[in-house]
């Protein structure tokens, strides 16, 4: 993977982040099939496909009152990822071949460090509620 910045990462990100209230989480909710699709097609998203669908799955129970424990700037900043990866036109365009979607890859890499604690809090209290 093409190699950035991590302050350039962590200030795309906060940037995203700072973008989002209620509404766009209740909206990005609705982007789950379109999000997950480029997850599971574009090589440089991949490895990521199961953290975007728990990461849609904790926004769903949060808009459905269903889960609240996750801070709000957990919230965002995932919400905020999620939307960097479907804008066509970030750090580097998604039309670029073979590199267009790295900077989306490293976006959601960061947000997935800064929010394991509460993602795998969720998926404890998921995979209790199921009763597995």
């Amino acid at each position: 993977m093409a190699k950035f910045s991590e302050k350039k990462v962590e200030e795309e990100v906060w940037e995203y982040a700072g973008k989002v209230n209620e509404d766009k989480v209740v909206e990005m909710t609705s982007k789950q099939e379109e999000t997950t699709l480029l997850f599971q097609n574009i090589r440089a998203l991949k490895k990521y496909f199961k953290d975007a669908c728990d990461i849609f799955c904790l926004l769903r129970d949060r808009v459905n009152g269903l889960y609240t424990k996750t801070p709000w700037k957990t919230v965002a900043a995932m919400t905020g990822a999620l939307l960097y990866v479907l804008s066509p036109l970030d750090l580097i365009p998604d039309f670029i071949p073979l590199i267009g979607y790295l900077d989306d890859a490293a976006v959601f890499a960061f947000v997935l460090r800064f929010a394991e604690p509460d993602l795998t809090e969720y998926r404890n209290w998921r995979k209790n509620r199921r009763g597995e």
